[in-house]
């Protein structure tokens, strides 16, 4: 299954109502990332007193961003890692996982390499693959046992599930530079090596807020070298000679 065909399947792991909500706030929680990145050095504020900068729309940034515009929803839970501080998001059966890709989009952005990859999240990622929005045996995952970590994630991802019930991983997905936010997608994803494979991705756009709601930020150009504010003087004319300075 290709195309639209299959974006309808995977839509219908969530409701109308948590799609509305995905469209809207992951664009609004990736732009306020960038906008807390990019005033970092007068007022970063960090919403954990936390002293991280987010650099160019970090993805930690993104999600700590996100979880407050998508924590109305009826559906929505949160998991702490054990012996660790990153925080799980979910919109029911679905981990939503952002992800920064880099300064641009490469051109194939159904599958995107990941460069650091701990083992962690490796465990992570392979633990919630997608499987049921890919034909079966289009990707093969790498099977090899890895070394034990002290941050297991086993024991969280147990308690999510109920029986048959299994975490599927969906990736916001995005590029960013210091003067702004790029393309943006969203899709299920499977790992498969070093990259993330997505099936149909859907792009989303950053809506500007509507009146009545709180406008975003408007972010000052990146200054270059000596960029700044100069002091004004006053112009004075040079008096003339008179003739016999002249003479």
């Amino acid at each position: 299954m290709t195309g639209q065909h299959d974006r309808q399947d995977w839509c219908g792991e969530f409701t109308a109502e948590e799609l509305s909500a995905i469209r809207r706030q992951v664009p609004h929680a990736i732009q306020r990332s960038q906008e807390r990145s990019a005033r970092a050095h007068t007022e970063y504020d960090d919403p954990d007193g936390d002293q991280d900068v987010y650099g160019a729309g970090m993805s930690r940034g993104v999600q700590k961003e996100l979880r407050p515009l998508l924590a109305n929803l009826s559906s929505y839970s949160e998991m702490q890692v054990p012996r660790s501080r990153r925080t799980l998001t979910f919109l029911g059966d679905a981990l939503i996982f952002p992800l920064r890709v880099g300064k641009q989009m490469p051109r194939n952005h159904r599958r995107i390499r990941l460069n650091y990859l701990p083992e962690s999240r490796r465990e992570l990622l392979e633990q919630t693959s997608n499987t049921k929005y890919v034909d079966a045996g289009l990707f093969e995952l790498d099977e090899t046992p890895g070394t034990e970590q002290p941050a297991r994630l086993d024991d969280a991802l147990t308690l999510l599930s109920e029986g048959d019930t299994r975490a599927t991983l969906f990736v916001p997905y995005y590029s960013s530079s210091p003067q702004g936010v790029g393309t943006i997608y969203f899709a299920p994803a499977r790992l498969n090596g070093r990259y993330l494979e997505f099936t149909d991705p859907e792009r989303l756009t950053y809506q500007v807020p509507v009146a009545g709601e709180e406008p975003a930020a408007v972010l000052a150009p990146v200054g270059g070298f000596a960029d700044g504010d100069r002091p004004r003087t006053t112009v004075k004319l040079r008096p003339r000679p008179t003739e016999k300075e002249d003479s």
